[in-house]
């Protein structure tokens, strides 16, 4: 095939180098072949591959002259260091020159096959033959896919295939699943691959610093990609949706302003081009491939989650003080229920992490299940959640407990194993997480070992009547196929991406067999493409107690955002920030302030769960108990939370029904505004009748709030002062003092009336501030 290819083109075979360069054979048809509702074409005056949606507008077009698939030597250096953080470093030697497309054809009505071949240059043996099919599953979903079916010798290596194709300098890109540092991802090269978030990206030398303080704690940074929900997929500003389907490690480079490129690492890869009329439209159409996420349970919205560990007696004294004051309490979330391994961190600091055998605690937890049943019987039903990840940690060191499932599990064969040569010589994989914490991994490919997990959660903790729990990791499993011995002998590079799937897949199992839907509440913090559709919510992970864009409460704000575009449609975050530092470096400190928690709350008090968190030393941060203003604070913004319950509810219906997000990015609403397109965690809207410009930034007295071009004339009500900014496409400062974030509900209304109740308690707190004191004129 390859010399008619050489003498169609009328090239020499002598050639040293070829110019980057698609070349189309003569016997190439050049008709538009249709499928249905796209159309497909080989255009050989633009040189280029073009796809149309039924209204002719093109949906996807490779770049004139250039080759839309090529191929590259090298292995990617994939290095978990430690506790989930894996390190990338992409590889790419001697990239292919030339493409060429010998022959186009219907295959049958839904399908278009195209021929060709990848090659250095135009010269025998160097050349790979692909075949590149279009297949449409719905008038809205065009799916591509391609196979190298055949290799020179010379070309064995080239096991990697790379997309590129044409895009506009002003086309901004959402998603990429939970990204913490970007909303809009133009100008960046974004890695999907799931992996622990690490503590923080970014600035320097406060990063330095932060790495050196972190290190004990066996976690670092990593880089501004990493983040525990990595998805394949986006949503841009020219209304364009994409997605791959393959789960091995790929990369998205949106580098250069004209041209996006895929590169995937194999020698097939499939994916689909979606369909529709806005970004919303899209999101719809993704979702009903990804998958929904499930409804909450209704009393999640009666009041706050709160975190609390220290023990039995810790938790009843707050839970009292909380009904002294009033302040409606929907759960506690009690993390620590397996009991502390308690290290030291110096300066009298302890560290605590929960020791992984899955069975409650008689130190700080007696008659455990009799504490459950005693707070949910009380008058204002208080539920419980735990907390569980799929590691194993060996309880021999603990002193006192029931059953050793580490040794369990190990002596069964439901743990990952490592290997260096052989499965003969495979043992248990050690997971590190730093300060000599060491566990294995349940092996999810095992249907024994998920079953058997299944059972020792039914028994240890559903059975003592928990509501839910925090359902951690899943974003542990080592990348090396050289390394990890799995059950089915699955590649462990492919295999890692949808570890998050199956562990939520577990636990949507196991709630359907406890018959528990309507009452459950499991939140995820890791996942792949189809993991929303077995959560009912998903959380932003563990932020550090800062304010800072580099892994504080601004990035929360990024991370609930870019999810929403790829499925994470009901989300929330750790009210006040987890990650705390002691350090011995001087002058560097990590803990919450007083400020940054009370902000936080008003953040928390706009999002789909309002779950308070104690951080990883508790001691050193700023609580809602700590004193009566805090509490104040924590009353207040519950108040916020429960007004805007029912039209929360109704937002959510969307997400259920629609895939569309709780908390919106405004691109969504405003794909053309130059200003919304680049907007990061400044501002964000909950469904379409609220927005929300929370203060991030220490001391601050207003934000800077953009109010969008809106071609319906609508206009902005504040809901303290009752003021109204237009939708003229302008910024403008407005006041908000502690207890005041700026909060406006879209005029005309169009809510039903569901934001009465947040009107009228605003109106009120409002007046009550500006009274003056009882005495005073």
């Amino acid at each position: 095939m390859w010399n008619s290819v050489i003498k169609n083109l009328g090239l020499s075979s002598t050639e040293e180098y070829v110019k980057p360069r698609l070349s189309i054979g003569k016997a190439v048809a050049h008709q538009e072949f249709s499928t249905g509702h796209f159309k497909i074409q080989v255009d050989p005056e633009a040189l280029a591959l073009i796809v149309k949606n039924g209204n002719d507008r093109i949906i996807w077009k490779s770049i004139q002259n250039q080759p839309f698939l090529s191929s590259t030597l090298g292995i990617d250096e994939i290095i978990c260091e430690n506790n989930g953080v894996f390190k990338v470093t992409e590889q790419n030697e001697r990239p292919t020159r030339i493409q060429t497309i010998t022959k186009i054809e219907k295959a049958d009505k839904d399908t278009i096959k195209i021929y060709g071949g990848l090659g250095l240059k135009l010269v025998l043996p160097t050349h790979m033959d692909y075949v590149f099919t279009f297949k449409e599953l719905t008038h809205r979903q065009l799916q591509f896919s391609v196979e190298v079916t055949h290799r020179d010798n010379s070309m064995k290596d080239y096991s990697r295939l790379i997309l590129t194709y044409e895009s506009r300098p002003e086309e901004h890109f959402y998603g990429f699943g939970e990204q913490f540092s970007y909303a809009s991802l133009k100008g960046q090269k974004v890695p999907i691959l799931i992996r622990e978030q690490g503590d923080g990206s970014g600035a320097q030398p406060a990063t330095s610093l932060k790495d050196s303080a972190l290190s004990i704690l066996g976690s670092s940074s990593v880089d501004n990609f990493a983040t525990y929900a990595s998805i394949p997929q986006y949503i841009s500003s020219d209304i364009r949706c994409l997605f791959m389907e393959n789960s091995e490690y790929m990369s998205f480079d949106l580098t250069e302003l004209d041209r996006v490129s895929i590169r995937v690492d194999s020698d097939h890869l499939k994916g689909r081009i979606l369909d529709g009329k806005t970004m919303l439209d899209l999101l719809t159409e993704y979702t009903s491939f990804a998958g929904r996420m499930i409804p909450l349970p209704d009393w999640t919205s009666e009041g706050i989650i709160a975190g609390i560990q220290g023990g039995k007696d810790k938790v009843n004294d707050i839970v009292k003080r909380l009904k002294e004051k009033n302040i409606p309490l929907a759960a506690v979330c009690i993390e620590d229920w397996t009991g502390l391994r308690t290290q030291s961190m110096g300066r009298g600091v302890q560290f605590n992490r929960q020791w992984w055998n899955w069975e409650s605690a008689d130190e700080q937890y007696p008659d455990w299940d009799k504490f459950i049943q005693d707070l949910s019987s009380m008058d204002e039903k208080v539920r419980v959640l735990s907390y569980v990840n799929p590691c194993l940690s060996n309880p021999s060191g603990k002193g006192r407990f029931k059953k050793n499932l580490f040794a369990e599990a190990q002596d069964k064969g439901y743990l990952v194993k490592g290997t260096q040569s052989s499965s003969s010589d495979a043992t248990a994989l050690s997971l590190k997480f730093g300060m000599g914490l060491e566990a294995g991994l349940l092996d999810l490919t095992n249907p024994e070992a998920r079953n058997w997990f299944k059972e020792v959660l039914k028994e240890q903790v559903w059975g003592a009547g928990v509501s839910g729990m925090m359902i951690d990791f899943g974003e542990h499993l080592p990348y090396n196929p050289k390394t990890v011995l799995l059950h089915s002998n699955e590649n462990a590079s492919v295999y890692h991406n949808h570890y998050s799937e199956e562990w939520a897949l577990l636990h949507y199992e196991l709630i359907k067999e406890l018959g528990n839907e309507d009452e459950a509440l499991c939140f995820f913090r890791s996942g792949y493409l189809h993991s929303p559709k077995y959560m009912n919510l998903f959380w932003a992970g563990r932020q550090n107690v800062t304010w800072d864009q580099n892994h504080g409460i601004k990035s929360a704000i990024i991370g609930m955002l870019s999810s929403g575009f790829s499925g994470f449609s009901v989300t929330h975050c750790d009210v006040g920030g987890y990650n705390t530092v002691v350090s011995n470096i001087p002058g560097f400190k990590m803990f919450r302030s007083k400020e940054l928690l009370l902000r936080w709350m008003e953040l928390g008090a706009f999002t789909a769960v309002f779950r308070t968190s104690e951080g990883i030393i508790p001691s050193l941060n700023s609580q809602f108990y700590d004193n009566d203003d805090t509490f104040a604070h924590l009353s207040h913004t519950t108040k916020l939370f429960l007004s805007i319950a029912a039209y929360r509810k109704q937002v959510l219906k969307e997400a259920y029904v629609k895939g569309w997000p709780l908390m919106r990015h405004p691109v969504l609403y405003y794909p053309n505004d130059k200003i919304a397109r680049v907007l990061t965690y400044q501002q964000y809207m909950l469904g379409s009748s609220l927005m929300i410009a929370p203060v991030l930034s220490p001391s601050a007295s207003y934000v800077k709030v953009y109010f969008p071009k809106d071609a319906q004339n609508i206009s902005w009500r504040h809901i303290w002062t009752g003021k109204y900014y237009p939708g003229d496409g302008t910024y403008k400062a407005v006041d908000a003092p502690l207890g005041q974030p700026a909060v406006f509900v879209k005029e005309p209304r169009d809510d039903d009336g569901l934001l009465n109740d947040l009107l009228n308690y605003a109106t009120t707190y409002y007046q009550q501030k500006a009274r003056p004191p009882s005495g005073n004129k």
